[in-house]
Order: structure tokens, then C-alpha cells, then sequence
């Protein structure tokens, strides 16, 4: 009996199995949102609220802000975006001044105080590189077709962009660079579709804005999140309460307001969580088949019929919905 149990075992040893090697997971794909922020921070709540925003998504891994770029010639600006950005725990997020800061003609607003109560690599201006280069490094380096400029400011820097010259590590020039790196362009501007005369967006370059819109045209599509989106968009009232004295909103906020209830809209919080895809459900698009056009008044109108049939203007379907999400974001650590 234990001989022919020993011959059972020889036989089974003598097989070889073949090892099967165990099949890899699929590696995950990283396609949170690769945008570029470019804003005129420096007094106005929004642009403060939307870059607090991109930074607690951030945070989230729900977003890739790639850099920052400040389109007025407030020297402090860039140190208040970079203050900003360092108390979320990014201060690797490169930033970019516009071009002739260093003249700083523009109202520095609540940049002092978030300077002087932040800590902060980027002492002014002088310190950071400019805008256009910054946008041509970043774009070189990304994936093809992979990013989104979120435009809270004026036009100066896409104009210069889009104007620029090879070189800053890519052989194309401006247009075709933007052609290949990016695939969208989200732009807080205007009342769509009857429009209106230049509001403040526009009017910090009417020259640059023309360039952006007229003419050939931007290279890729372009969303609007139009003006009608941040008129009921008050937004921060908590902060004083829930958060503390140096978390970087309330700096802001406080600056502003007080710690009263908000007594200005907020129309770039709105236009940065459209641009990443946050909350699609309380945006409705609207437009398609038309595009954005300087009117009689030089200012910016719907034009129903258009050879840019990608381009959209946006609206806000849940009012509710987007305040509620704004405010939950706003007093996140």
C-alpha cells in the first residue's frame, strides 16, 4: 500500500504546471481635468473663490492645475496667487505675471492682505515668469488635446498667447500650439445670447479681447459661461463662522465684506466647476451652431449661425444646487 502511494506521488511530481503569470491590473487612467487658470485676482470675490476652489479639488485629485496666470498689472497679484495656492499645500503650482506688471497701474485690492497674512515663495512680479512664456512651457509639456484654459480676467495674456512666436519649448507658434495641446476654452464673459456693451472683462483689454474673438478666431472651442450665472451666485457667508482666521477665503472674504453677508455676486466660482466637469447637472448649454461676436456696441453678442459649431454659451439650471456646492468648497481645509 505506502508503495503504490509513493509511486501516486512520484507520478504527480513528475508533472509540470506551467505557471501562468497573474494577469496586471489595468493601470488606472488619470483624466481628472488638466486646466490653466487665468485671472485678474486681485479685487473682486470671484476670481479668489474660483482659485480656492481649483485648489481644494485639487486637493480631491478631481482636477490638475497645471498653472496660474494673472492678466492685471498689479505686482502683488502673483504673490497673492501663490500665497493662496502655498496654504492649500500647492506651492508648486507655477504662476505667471502679465506682461508690464511691474508698471502696477491696477487697484491691488484685498492682494495686500493676503500677503501680508500668508506665507508665500513669489515676493512680486519681478520674481515670476511671464505670462505668455508660462502658458507655452506648460502647453509643451502636456499631452495632445489635453487641456482646458478656465479665462476669469481679461484677454491680454491669450491674445499674447495666441500671437506668440516658436520657442519656450515648442517649435510651433502661438495658434498652432494651442491647436495641439488644448481642447477647450472656458471664458466667464458676457449676457447671452442679446449681449450688450463691454462689461469688465472685456474692458481690461478691449484690443485683446477683439483679437480672442474675432478674426480667425480661437483654434479650439470655446464655452461661455456668461454674466446671468453669477447675479444670484452669493456665496461665503459661512466662512466667518466655520472657518479660521487664516484660512485664505476668509482672508479674502473678510477683506471684502466683513464678516457680513456677501454683497457681490460670483461669477468665476461658476465658471471654474463647469470647466471641470464638477456638477454638469446644474449647468444647461445652450447655443450650439452659434458663436460669440463683437457687436455694434463692442461689446459681446450671440450669433445664432456660425461656421464654430462647438462653441456654447451656459446657463444655470439649479440655482440652489450650485450655491450649496460653492459654499461646501469654500470652507474646506
Amino acid at each position: 500500500m505506502m508503495t503504490r502511494v509513493l509511486l501516486v506521488v512520484g507520478l504527480v511530481a513528475s508533472v509540470v504546471v506551467p505557471v501562468v503569470p497573474a494577469t496586471p491590473a489595468a493601470a488606472k487612467v488619470d483624466d481628472a481635468p488638466r486646466i490653466i487658470i487665468d485671472t485678474d485676482l486681485s479685487k473682486w470675490w470671484d476670481d479668489a473663490t474660483a482659485l480656492g476652489i481649483a485648489n481644494v479639488l485639487e486637493q480631491r485629485g478631481k482636477v490638475h492645475v497645471l498653472g496660474v496666470v494673472s492678466d492685471v498689472p498689479n505686482r502683488l497679484a502673483v504673490a497673492a496667487i501663490d500665497a493662496i495656492d502655498t496654504a492649500y499645500g500647492h506651492d508648486r503650482i507655477p504662476v505667471g505675471a502679465v506682461a508690464g506688471s511691474a508698471a502696477d497701474t491696477f487697484d491691488h485690492g484685498y492682494t495686500d492682505a493676503v500677503v501680508s497674512k500668508l506665507p508665500h515663495s513669489l515676493d512680486d512680479s519681478t520674481h515670476a515668469p511671464e505670462a505668455v512664456t508660462l502658458y507655452r512651457r506648460l502647453l509643451a509639456s502636456q499631452p495632445d488635446h489635453s487641456v482646458t484654459i478656465v479665462l476669469v480676467g481679461g484677454y491680454t495674456n491669450l491674445a499674447g498667447l495666441l500671437q506668440s512666436k516658436r520657442g519656450e519649448g515648442s517649435p510651433l507658434d502661438g495658434r498652432s500650439l494651442i491647436a495641439r495641446k488644448t481642447k477647450r476654452l472656458v471664458i466667464m464673459d458676457a449676457f447671452f445670447p442679446t449681449g450688450g456693451p463691454a462689461f469688465t472683462n472685456q474692458k481690461l483689454d478691449l484690443a485683446a479681447a477683439t483679437a480672442v474673438v474675432s478674426g480667425r478666431g480661437w483654434p479650439v472651442p470655446v464655452a461661455w459661461v456668461d454674466g446671468f450665472n453669477g447675479i444670484q451666485t452669493k456665496v461665503g457667508a459661512t466662512l466667518c463662522t466655520s472657518t479660521s482666521s487664516d484660512h485664505p477665503m476668509r482672508i479674502v472674504y473678510e477683506a471684502l465684506f466683513g464678516c457680513g453677508p456677501p454683497t457681490d455676486g460670483d461669477w468665476d466660482a461658476p465658471a471654474l466647476l463647469y470647466a471641470v466637469g464638477d456638477i454638469p447637472k446644474v449647468f444647461g448649454e445652450l447655443g450650439q451652431g452659434g458663436s460669440a461676436v463683437i457687436n455694434d456696441q463692442g461689446g459681446l453678442s450671440w450669433q445664432d449661425h456660425s461656421s464654430r459649431s462647438h462653441d456654447v454659451y451656459v446657463h444655470v439650471s439649479d440655482q440652489a444646487g450650485l450655491n450649496q456646492r460653492i459654499e461646501a468648497l469654500l470652507v474646506a481645509q
